[in-house]
């Protein structure tokens, strides 16, 4: 199997595309790394796992940026090579822009995309070392483009669109590839958890998120685009998205107009 004595470090990974993720590694053979910022609710997904010289839980908050040498440190050191980082810890966002606090905007950015980036720039080196791994930062459609309520997420998952087109790139001759994985709707808490203007929880699910497939899913589909080495991953992809992601790339214009007035929640 492809994934089988693998080491496969996953950030995000209490709940969600993370969570499954996790699981999904786990009972195919992978050595799991798992980290969020909750050491319990770790631990609670790992409690059923017999086999505990297969993973390691390794608390972590991507906000925390200093942090994020140590954690890649201890991560490497475990086994002594890492197969594959999924850059998956995210926060998303139901605001205007106009009434989004600074502080909020920063933080959506130092989580989303300084701190994929930041701990991509700590494992590079142990990579290039080793002549091979995978990088796979969780992006979103919202990615491609962008829409009311969403500016700052927005600009965030553009970032790593851009940072991580130009590694793949740098390290295409040092054995490391980098996969793009680009969610639509996958029912996750992620509209639930999206910070408002001030920095609260939103607190509500997103309909469209609720009616997506599920993070399983979302894995199966994920953990197959990795075997591929595909550029990019999509999935969760409507209908109205498809069209969205066609008009972003043919016809700007026109779907500049259709978000002037489409209703988003």
């Amino acid at each position: 199997m492809f994934w089988n004595n693998k080491v496969c470090w996953i950030t995000g990974a209490s709940s969600g595309i993370g969570e499954a993720l996790a699981k999904m590694l786990y009972n195919r053979g992978a050595r799991v790394i798992l980290s969020a910022r909750s050491e319990q609710k770790l631990e609670e997904i790992c409690s059923s796992w017999d086999d505990k010289e297969r993973f390691m839980i390794l608390p972590l908050d991507m906000s925390d940026h200093d942090s994020l040498e140590q954690a890649a440190e201890t991560a490497c050191r475990k086994w002594k090579r890492l197969d594959l980082l999924v850059n998956n810890a995210g926060v998303s966002q139901r605001s205007l822009a106009a009434e989004t606090d600074f502080s909020v905007m920063k933080q959506i950015i130092d989580i989303n995309y300084l701190g994929a980036a930041g701990l991509t720039r700590e494992v590079l080196p142990f990579m290039i070392k080793q002549g091979s791994g995978i990088i796979a930062p969780v992006s979103s459609v919202a990615g491609k483009f962008a829409t009311p309520l969403r500016s700052s997420y927005s600009a965030s998952k553009m970032a790593l669109q851009g940072y991580f087109d130009g590694l793949r790139a740098e390290v295409h001759e040092k054995g490391i590839q980098i996969n793009l994985i680009v969610p639509g709707f996958v029912r996750t808490n992620i509209s639930l958890n999206a910070m408002n203007a001030t920095g609260g929880k939103h607190g509500e699910m997103d309909p469209n998120q609720d009616s997506g497939i599920s993070p399983e899913a979302a894995a199966e589909i994920i953990l197959k685009g990795l075997e591929k080495n595909k550029r990019e991953i999509y999935m969760g992809i409507a209908p109205k998205v498809k069209l969205a992601l066609f008009l972003s790339r043919f016809l700007p214009s026109v779907l500049a107009r259709m978000l002037r007035t489409a209703e988003v929640k």
